[in-house]
C-alpha cells in the first residue's frame, strides 16, 4: 500500500535512519474510494498526496509542503475515516527500505505557505496551482529546502 505521510523539512534526513514513526498518514482507502467519482488511480494518488501535503504545513507544522512517500503492508496501517477518507494510523517505524520518493515545495513557495496557514485564501489558491517537486529516496539528506 502506497501512504503519503506529512513531514517537515526536518523530517527528511531522518527518513534514511529507519526510526522515523509519523503516527498519521493518507493513502487510497476505501471511504476515499466510496466517495470520489473517479476510477483513475493516478488521480486518487494525487488526492491522497495533496491532503498529505495540506497537513505537512497545517498540522505537523513544516515551512514547505513535505509529503514522504512510502510502500506499506496494509497490515502496517490501519484506515482512520474520522480524521480523513484518507487517512491511516501507521503502526511502528518506517523502515528506510520503505520510502519511495518524497514531494516538497520549492524554497519560494515559503511565503505562501505562510500565508495561507494564516488564513490567506490567496495564498492556499496559490499553493495548490504549485507543482510540488519530485525526489528520489536517495536525495532526501540534501533536499533544498532554504
Amino acid at each position: 500500500m502506497r501512504v503519503y505521510i506529512p513531514a517537515t523539512v526536518d523530517d527528511l534526513p531522518r527518513c534514511a535512519d529507519g526510526l522515523w514513526e509519523p503516527p498519521v498518514a493518507y493513502a487510497v482507502t476505501e471511504r476515499l474510494l466510496e466517495i470520489v467519482a473517479s476510477d483513475d488511480a493516478d488521480e486518487l494518488a494525487e488526492i491522497a498526496r495533496d491532503v498529505a501535503a495540506l497537513a505537512s504545513v497545517i498540522e505537523v507544522g513544516s515551512p514547505l509542503r513535505v509529503v514522504v512517500v512510502a510502500e506499506l503492508t496494509r497490515a502496517e496501517c490501519d484506515a482512520d475515516p474520522e480524521v480523513h477518507p484518507a487517512a491511516v494510523r501507521v503502526h511502528g517505524r518506517i523502515p528506510a527500505s520503505a520510502i519511495a520518493c518524497a514531494f516538497v515545495d520549492e524554497p519560494e513557495a515559503a511565503g505562501d505557505v505562510s500565508a495561507a496557514v494564516g488564513g490567506d485564501e490567496d495564498a492556499l489558491d496559490r499553493l495548490e496551482e504549485r507543482d510540488l517537486l519530485w525526489y528520489d529516496a536517495s536525495e532526501l539528506a540534501s533536499v533544498p529546502v532554504a
